[in-house]
């Protein structure tokens, strides 16, 4: 974990009068690391991740991993929705540039481009996403989405616009 990130999970917000963090209960559930708290601090991971039952298993700035089940994320056919494996991309591309970007930082996606290899039918979803470049305006990454066989289902690649605090 990247230590560009100070509040831990027992320490007050100062946005919200002392109280612990807001969104604790979400972020863990989650697997949000503690360190990544301050930077969450006004929407916790968003009503989309919430929805699509997303799951942080692993986070730095070379390597944020996450599942996604594929029950409650299928178009008509029965099969995971393109656009969730998308959503799933866009969500640990975003991450990714975050933890590049730093606190006060914040990434807002220019471009997304995804291949779909082959249908997702049940179990997990894993999405890895590796950082291609990292740079001071903006960061690109790579997120590969594989199956619980390890047979990849999409492969995304995603640009963030880095902004600085307005």
């Amino acid at each position: 974990m990247t230590d560009k990130y100070t509040l831990g999970p027992d320490a007050p917000d100062p946005g919200h009068d002392g109280d612990p963090h807001p969104f604790r209960e979400q972020l863990t559930r989650h697997g949000v690391p503690a360190e990544m708290w301050q930077m969450l601090g006004t929407h916790g991971v968003g009503s989309l991740v919430e929805k699509l039952g997303i799951v942080f298993t692993e986070m730095s700035v070379e390597r944020v991993v996450a599942t996604m089940p594929v029950e409650g994320n299928q178009q008509v056919a029965g099969i995971l929705h393109g656009g969730a494996s998308v959503a799933l991309a866009e969500t640990l591309g975003s991450f990714g540039a975050a933890l590049h970007a730093g606190p006060g930082r914040r990434p807002v996606g220019l471009d997304i481009n995804a291949t779909h290899h082959r249908a997702g039918t049940s179990g997990l979803v894993t999405g890895v996403c590796t950082p291609l470049h990292r740079g001071r305006s903006t960061a690109t990454h790579e997120i590969v989405v594989s199956d619980e066989a390890g047979r990849r289902v999409c492969t995304a690649r995603i640009t963030n616009l880095l902004l600085d605090p307005a």
